[in-house]
């Protein structure tokens, strides 16, 4: 047995104890709870338009926001471990720090920042190891088919990754993380693509061969045998999230760590290894970002309060109002959404995404949504 396997083997076994040991860590330390409602969006690249968008979501009561801080591999933070974001190279070198300057701004206004952060995508993770680049089930390097994403079989590259990240939560004031993409890909440009593809990687195959016999690529998805390396697969996600809170909490900051996922966390943890609740159930984020994207109004209620009961009462449970793709387009639908959401259970609220919001003149229906939060 290789050490890769050996590594990997004591990963499922250190997953299954993992439970108890993480609820009694966090019990010692309980986070500082994110009241009202969020708005996830992007920062700017000048100190001006920063402070009028700081202005408006004060003004109509917003209290947290969620920048996304990275998207195909680049990030809006200070690291030598990755790359810049191309349209806010300019500025950053004539030293407008966009973010910083976004935090300064939301603080003095007294609202939270949590910035989201897109986890498998990369660049330099793996420009120098580019055998951690994941790989489909034809043995095909990710970024063939769709995003240039690394293995979470690798403890190496989740390492690299999670200093990175680590550049953030230690450079700047930020008050929670929010792990976005945090799984392996999938497209939907193909019906292959779209369902289990990604995440056949030597690590995960050898310590499957090894464990229980098979090769994973030569099994149907979703058989019996399969849901075994399955498990495996998304095993290594959950490490992950496990690993970046350990390093958060050694770090001595205080910040919230939040993970996002869609409304059926099950076909999530077979589709890309998205295991939400077991997150949740582990002790493992302080939130759950649900995408209530797609749902009418009326169906908001089974989803969430099925949501719910999954994850259990000890995650907040923040769920979404969405303008993104017209998919709430009044006032009125906002907050009829808002509460049908907060009556089903949901703790908090967070609108997805800013720059519809503004498009469809919503804000007044932020606002009232967010007043119907205790």
């Amino acid at each position: 047995m290789t050490a890769t396997i050996r590594t990997l083997s004591a990963l499922i076994v250190a997953c299954l104890l993992l439970p108890v040991a993480v609820v009694c860590a966090q019990g010692d330390t309980p986070r500082v709870s994110v009241p009202g409602i969020g708005l996830y969006g992007t920062t700017f690249e000048t100190e001006q338009e920063t402070i009028e968008h700081i202005q408006k979501c004060k003004s109509y009561g917003i209290t947290v926001l969620y920048p996304s801080l990275s998207g195909g591999g680049t990030v809006i933070w200070k690291t030598d471990k990755e790359l810049y974001y191309t349209p806010y190279r300019k500025v950053m070198g004539e030293g407008f720090d966009s973010l910083a300057s976004f935090i300064k701004h939301a603080h003095a206004a007294g609202i939270k920042v949590y910035p989201s952060i897109a986890v498998s995508p990369v660049n330099n993770v793996i420009a120098d190891h580019p055998e951690w680049e994941t790989l489909d089930r034809e043995g095909n390097p990710s970024s063939v088919t769709t995003t240039r994403a690394f293995s979470l079989a690798y403890p190496e590259a989740r390492a690299a990754k999670i200093a990175m990240v680590m550049d953030l939560v230690n450079g700047y004031d930020i008050d929670g993380v929010m792990l976005d993409y945090c799984r392996y890909p999938e497209t939907t440009k193909t019906k292959k693509t779209a369902y289990g593809f990604y995440g056949y990687d030597p690590p995960l195959i050898e310590a499957c061969k090894t464990l229980y016999g098979f090769d994973p690529r030569e099994v149907p998805i979703d058989s019996p045998r399969w849901n075994l390396f399955n498990q495996m697969r998304a095993d290594t996600v959950t490490a992950f999230v496990r690993e970046f809170g350990e390093a958060v909490k050694a770090s001595g900051r205080d910040i919230r760590i939040g993970g996002f996922g869609d409304t059926d966390p099950a076909y999530e943890a077979r589709m890309c290894g998205r295991d939400v609740v077991a997150w949740a159930r582990q002790g493992l984020i302080d939130d759950y970002f649900l995408a209530t994207y797609n749902e009418k109004i009326d169906e908001m209620a089974g989803v969430v309060s099925r949501v719910r009961a999954l994850v259990g009462a000890d995650v907040r449970l923040m769920t979404a109002l969405s303008p993104f793709n017209r998919f709430l387009t009044t006032n009125d639908q906002m907050v009829a959404a808002a509460r049908v959401q907060l009556g089903a259970g949901a703790d908090g609220l967070w609108i997805y995404r800013s720059d519809y919001l503004e498009d469809l003149g919503l804000w007044e229906g932020a606002q009232a949504a967010g007043k119907l939060i205790d």
